[in-house]
This record gives C-alpha cells, sequence and structure tokens, in this order.
C-alpha cells in the first residue's frame, strides 16, 4: 500500500475527533504563518479559538459519559478564555500577564482532577484539555517572539504538538496517540513558568530559563518519537 494510500486510509479509520486533530494541526501552522507575516497574534487567536469551537460541535454528543458538557469542560473553556485575552493584556503590565497566565496554570491541574473526580473523562475532554494547553504555549511563544524579548525560533517550541500530530498520521504508527507521562507534564509546566518570565524585563533571568526548558521540550518529543519507533507500533513503509 502506498503511503498515501495508508494515510487515506488512517483517516477513514480515525474518530472524528482525532480527524479534528490533523485538521486544527494544519489551521495552527497556517496561523503561525501568518503571525510571522503580520508580527501580530491575533491570527493565531482566532484559528486556535475557531478551531477548538469546531471541536466543541464535531464532538457535541460525546461531551463526557452523559452527554453534557460538564463543569470540567467548563472550566476549560474558561482556560480558553483567559489565554485568548492573554496577548492582549498591556505590555506595561508585567504583573498582570504573569498572574493571569499563572491562573490558566493552576486552571489546568484543576480541570483534569475533576473530569476525573467527577467521572466526566471523555476523548473530546482530553482532546479540549491538551490543544488547549498546546495553544496557551504556542501564544506565549508568539508573544516572545514578537515583543521581542526572545528571538522569532521560539515559535518552533510552540509548534512541535502540531508538527507531532502530522508526523502521527504521515508516519503510519499503528499507536494514533502519544503516551502521556508525568515527566512530559512536569517539562511543560516549566516550559510555561519560563515563558512567563519573559513579561518581566530581566533577560538575564529568562533566557536561560527558556532554554534550559526548551531543551527539555525538545527531548521530550524526541522521546515519544523514539517510544512510537522502538515500541514497534511504526509500520514498516507505510503498509
Amino acid at each position: 500500500m502506498t503511503p498515501v494510500a495508508s494515510t487515506v486510509r488512517r483517516l477513514r479509520t480515525a474518530s472524528a475527533v482525532e480527524q479534528w486533530s490533523l485538521a486544527n494541526a494544519g489551521a495552527v501552522l497556517g496561523g503561525a504563518g501568518l503571525s510571522v507575516w503580520l508580527e501580530q497574534v491575533w491570527p493565531l487567536v482566532a484559528v486556535g479559538t475557531a478551531m477548538l469551537g469546531l471541536l466543541v460541535l464535531v464532538a457535541r454528543t460525546d461531551w463526557t459519559p452523559d452527554g453534557r458538557f460538564g463543569r470540567a469542560n467548563g472550566l476549560t473553556t474558561g482556560r480558553l478564555g483567559l489565554l485568548c485575552a492573554l496577548p492582549f493584556l498591556p505590555a506595561d503590565a508585567p504583573v498582570l500577564c504573569i498572574a493571569v497566565g499563572l491562573a490558566i496554570l493552576i486552571a489546568d491541574g484543576i480541570d483534569g482532577w475533576m473530569a476525573r473526580r467527577y467521572e466526566l473523562s471523555s476523548e473530546f475532554g482530553e482532546f479540549f484539555d491538551k490543544e488547549t494547553d498546546a495553544l496557551f504555549l504556542l501564544l506565549l511563544c508568539a508573544i516572545a517572539a514578537f515583543q521581542k524579548p526572545l528571538p522569532d525560533a521560539v515559535l518552533l517550541l510552540g509548534l512541535l504538538r502540531y508538527l507531532f500530530v502530522f508526523v502521527l498520521f504521515l508516519g503510519q504508527p499503528t499507536e494514533t496517540k502519544e503516551q502521556r507521562s508525568n515527566a512530559a507534564r512536569y517539562i511543560y509546566v516549566a516550559m510555561i513558568l519560563a515563558l512567563l518570565t519573559t513579561f518581566l524585563p530581566y533577560p538575564l533571568l529568562y533566557q536561560p530559563l527558556v532554554a534550559l526548558a526548551g531543551t527539555a521540550l525538545i527531548a521530550s518529543f524526541a522521546r515519544s518519537l523514539w517510544w512510537l519507533v522502538g515500541s514497534g507500533s511504526w509500520e514498516s513503509g507505510g503498509a
């Protein structure tokens, strides 16, 4: 079977949410290109929000096991609202920006706990949560790039998640989702905290922090790819 035919087969057998994940990755990468061209964050905000809204519609019958939207997903929606407001907060109010960022990060831990505590876990909730996380990271990278505390290359760190989604489909692994480990969660939190320090006027503080956390983030994605290959879940030749 050719790689194209194999990819089409995978798309046909994927769930609606997994198909949305691929479309979302493509849309966000396009939005990132427009943002770089304009040197503005708003295209990413618009595309990311629109695609997450589409996810809500695509999975409207499977929000939670009982079909309701659920308080955990409601909290994730609140996080989405805050992170979309973050790029438009006054640049000369670093304490406010950091406070909003920390509120988003704390709420991220609470919504997952709520989903488990009240038995609200679902495929939709998993994707809604992790794609909101990914958008948060990407927006922080974009803010750092376009407000110039860091070089534009920092955007690549925010795009790793979306590039990884394409690898999952085009590389044809038998596993369609990456393993989520505690180490990866800690690295994500460290990356967010490092990026939040870029709101402060102290490059000697945030530059090494972002470099260290960014290196760990790249290593985390590389580890996930190695797991896919090393576990034998990668289909030989795309067959």
